[in-house]
């Protein structure tokens, strides 16, 4: 359980959560972070893709955690937004592979990375899901609603999102320092972020 990194030779750094429904609480939220610490010290990275297992990519905040611990909502809420912000500023190229459930918090997660790829598998039960009862977008859905930039079958998803980061790094080389101040820059963010209330 908890998070991995593991870094190809390609220069592709891959963080894997691996914690059931990967729900945000402070635990996974240090254990990303200190993941995303390990990507930045490596100069080899060119690009960073995000993923889960199994049939969760995140879904959402550790509720149950939240509702135990009151006291440490606001602290829990600012590091949240912390994480957030980091990635959308990281100096790499970022993409999150979809591979399952991507809820609330999740989403929003999903929504910091550069790009996003999506699982696609459509089978009976999904479609029935999806277009009579509306519980589900599938991936060329939010593909189609911006929401996501590719899909992928199950099997090629890492390959696909890996794809996707080189061909927006191109043949460019970019800085990271240079990446990371262009994020800020198209992203500004003012004080009025910088305080959440979950």
């Amino acid at each position: 359980m908890g998070i991995t990194v593991d870094f190809h030779e390609d220069g592709c750094a891959i963080i894997t959560m691996r914690n059931g429904q990967n729900r945000w609480n402070p635990t996974s939220l240090k254990q990303f972070k200190e993941a995303l610490d390990e990507v930045e010290r490596k100069d080899s990275v060119k690009i960073l893709v995000t993923t889960g297992v199994g049939k969760f990519y995140s879904n959402g905040i550790d509720l149950d955690y939240l509702k135990a611990h009151e006291s440490e909502r606001e602290q829990f809420s600012n590091d949240l937004v912390e994480l957030f912000w980091r990635l959308m500023y990281f100096p790499l190229p970022t993409v999150a592979a979809i591979n399952g459930h991507c809820f609330a918090g999740g989403a929003f997660f999903a929504l910091c990375h550069d790009y996003r790829v999506m699982r696609h598998k459509m089978n009976a039960e999904a479609l029935r899901e999806s277009t009579i009862f509306a519980k589900r977008i599938t991936g060329p859905e939010a593909v189609r609603l911006k929401m996501v930039d590719a899909t992928a079958a199950e099997s090629d998803l890492i390959s696909k999102s890996k794809s996707v980061g080189f061909e927006a790094l191109g043949s460019n080389v970019i800085q990271r320092v240079d990446l990371h101040n262009m994020k800020k820059d198209l992203f500004p963010r003012s004080d009025v972020h910088r305080k959440s209330n979950l």
